[in-house]
């Protein structure tokens, strides 16, 4: 009988610390998103579709916070979008949110970088990671100073 009971003891105990580490992996969880969504939002909540017909050539990064090269990319565009702030529209489509826009554009890896010009229409496309150079070229072969 004490052995049933101590083992009934130690299953409870067992039980009570798998709940708690459970409880402290979803707490940590939901704080690191919290985190990355404020570091994020500075151009995703920007509509693509709002900004292409606004009259200004658009970049859309097609991509995801948690992929490797799309995190390389973000200094940089968020350094483009204060240097061509008024000029051109800088977006970043999170394609688990946007899957639709993915579709659309026929977005099958990450990251993609699609030129628009002042019109919405399709100019340049690039996979991978871009560097602020190349981005800056094609800002300039579409005519942004």
């Amino acid at each position: 009988m004490d052995l049933i009971a101590k083992n009934n003891t130690i299953s409870r105990v067992c039980l009570l610390v798998f709940v708690l580490l459970a409880l402290l992996w979803l707490c940590a969880c939901q704080s690191e998103s919290a985190n990355l969504d404020d570091e994020s939002s500075y151009l995703a909540e920007i509509p693509l579709e709002s900004v292409l017909g606004n009259g200004k050539p658009t970049l859309a990064e097609f991509g995801w916070r948690k992929c490797i090269p799309c995190k390389e990319m973000r200094p940089i565009l968020e350094e483009l979008d204060q240097k061509y702030k008024g000029k051109v529209n800088i977006v970043i489509v999170e394609i688990p949110f946007h899957e639709d826009l993915a579709e659309k554009y026929g977005i099958r890896f990450m990251p993609i970088q699609i030129f628009f010009d002042s019109n919405g229409e399709e100019v340049a496309r690039h996979a991978g990671f871009l560097p602020k150079n190349e981005i800056i070229a094609t800002f300039e072969a579409m005519g942004v100073k």
